[in-house]
């Protein structure tokens, strides 16, 4: 008789990575439109920090919604290494842009934003994806 075997689901997927890369896309869109707009005075300089606050919410939560493939996957975890690999993906574009950044709290900051924005993305996905099945 043949032994089944089973294989162990892995946490990480290229859905994942996806979603991250969308997210940082959406991101470095948002950062040009808003630098257009303080080129050409459209915009004051206190509009840099509010915008930027929405980016670093909006982004991470786009990458962990385009994760989540099925309900079957657990879109919390889905979502929080979506979120997680875009903070890691655009900290990583800002290193090679100042080149070298310190670690602060800030970052770190920035870091759990993203992965509860991430998380919380996911698991609306989640909750869409399950009321489409009834």
């Amino acid at each position: 008789m043949k032994k089944r075997t089973r294989r162990a689901k892995s946490y990480f997927s290229w859905r994942q990575l996806t979603g991250a890369l969308l997210g940082c896309g959406i991101a470095v869109v948002g950062m040009l439109l808003l630098s257009l707009l303080l080129y050409w005075e459209k915009a004051g300089e206190g509009a840099i920090a509010p915008v930027n606050g929405v980016l670093k919410v909006i982004c991470p939560c786009i990458a962990g919604f385009f994760a989540l493939r099925r309900t079957t996957e657990r879109p919390a975890v889905t979502g929080a290494i979506a979120g997680a690999l875009f903070e890691v993906m655009m900290v990583s574009a800002l290193c090679l842009c100042v080149g070298g950044v310190s670690p602060s709290w800030a970052l770190a900051g920035d870091f759990v934003i993203s992965v509860a924005t991430g998380m919380a993305g996911a698991m609306v996905k989640g909750l869409l994806l399950d009321r489409q099945k009834k």
